[in-house]
């Protein structure tokens, strides 16, 4: 069956036209975070979702994050946790939440992210016509501090010139068929990982509709990803993803 053909029969699974949904969170030390997130998160998906879970995945923390998800989990019956370590990096952890989801729509959604009942209002009913949905920060790279900004524009810029791609934002929030995720699923274990998802996507001929959410900057914490040792294993991660297509 094609990649097409096989978007078109889960068009059917869910006869009763109810929105089934999990939400992946993946998290690394984010103990200042984690309870608003994940309860505003319930708050949304019941106004907007029949049947949802959310699935959090801590990376090896070394703070609170692990007790405090274990806790959440006893509390809401549509949470579960898991954990990993040691710590294996962010394409680990959303691809264990993936394994791990069983709902039809699957959504990846940071810590840092609170949505707004529009962004998910435009999230569910994008994905009813595409392969997958992206989510884009446009607003919020223009008023980045120079070095975060320099830092992301460089990033896209080679995925969209390395992989011909033509996207705003890679890295955010994604939404995808869950039975569609094997197909192309990325090996990263990284920050790459999201990217490595699309660019697979893409070559299959998939349907990906980008969208622009609303943003507010992260109120604690610190953002791994902005970190030297992070920048440089993703562009590794990123050179040698196309070096290995460029021999195939």
């Amino acid at each position: 069956m094609t990649a097409r053909g096989k978007q078109n029969s889960l068009s059917n699974t869910n006869g009763d036209n109810k929105v089934s949904l999990s939400i992946v969170v993946p998290a690394y030390n984010e103990e200042a975070l984690i309870i608003h997130t994940i309860e505003h998160l319930l708050n949304i998906s019941h106004q907007w979702v029949d049947d949802f879970e959310v699935i959090i995945v801590d990376d090896g923390s070394s703070d609170k994050t692990p007790e405090i998800i274990d806790q959440l989990a006893q509390k809401y019956d549509t949470i579960h946790a898991y954990h990993q370590n040691p710590n294996r990096g962010f394409g680990a952890t959303v691809r264990k939440g993936f394994e791990n989801s069983a709902k039809h729509f699957v959504m990846v959604c940071p810590v840092d992210y609170l949505f707004t009942l529009e962004d998910f209002d435009i999230y569910l009913a994008l994905i009813k016509y595409s392969d997958i949905v992206i989510g884009y920060r446009r607003h919020r790279r223009q008023e980045l501090p120079f070095y975060r900004r320099l830092v992301s524009s460089v990033y896209h810029t080679m995925v969209n010139i390395f992989f011909k791609l033509n996207f705003f934002d890679v890295n955010w929030i994604h939404m995808y068929h869950r039975e569609q995720i094997p197909l192309f699923i990325g090996d990263s274990e990284g920050v790459f990982f999201l990217a490595e998802n699309i660019i697979k996507a893409k070559r299959l001929g998939l349907k990906i509709t980008g969208v622009d959410v609303n943003y507010i900057e992260r109120p604690a914490g610190v953002a791994t990803g902005i970190k030297p040792l992070t920048i440089l294993k993703t562009v590794r991660e990123l050179l040698s993803f196309y070096f290995r297509q460029m021999r195939t």
